[in-house]
């Protein structure tokens, strides 16, 4: 069914399927795949620049390593195969009238995330949670900040060899 309606929509816009970047296919996929809620990387950058931000919680959904490597500024990792009673028991007291953005390499982990802690949030008192679409990857590639325990950094985890291939390499201007 999802590379049916992927092939509807090549068919429909050539163009756009051979100008278009892998993480773009990648996307449609997984917004084809998941029901969940989205946020581009430009919403996540408005609501960041907001002068209140506490009522927003960013959760990296990837491995420690992943994460260790480079992350969203303000983030908090969760193990991708956390259960959802778990997340609740952790923080159900931080989650309580906020909205919730989940963010992986690409967006697929953290859609399933959202998934599994969908009815369990919502009992808790959860506004709203939503997908940071292309995840840090298509943060990354548009030249969005992203940080380790050093500061900002130029590399990304690229999760395996065969999603490597989705990320836009670049190099940090030397400090004059």
């Amino acid at each position: 069914m999802i590379y049916k309606l992927l092939i509807v929509l090549v068919l429909l816009n050539p163009l756009l399927a051979i100008a278009a970047p892998t993480l773009w296919l990648t996307e449609q996929m997984i917004n084809l795949k998941f029901n969940v809620d989205n946020i581009s990387y430009q919403e996540l950058i408005a609501k960041q620049s907001e002068t209140v931000q506490h009522d927003t919680l960013l959760f990296d959904i990837r491995l420690p390593e992943e994460y260790q490597q480079s992350r969203i500024k303000g983030s908090i990792q969760i193990n991708p195969d956390m259960k959802s009673e778990d997340f609740i028991a952790r923080y159900g007291d931080k989650i309580k009238n906020k909205e919730l953005i989940f963010y992986c390499s690409v967006g697929y982990r953290s859609s399933i995330f959202i998934q599994r802690i969908d009815k369990l949030a919502k009992v808790n008192g959860v506004k709203k949670m939503q997908n940071l679409t292309g995840g840090i990857f298509r943060w990354y590639n548009e030249n969005q900040l992203v940080i380790n325990d050093k500061g900002e950094t130029d590399e990304i985890h690229p999760s395996n060899e065969s999603w490597a291939h989705l990320i836009k390499p670049r190099k940090i201007a030397p400090n004059d």
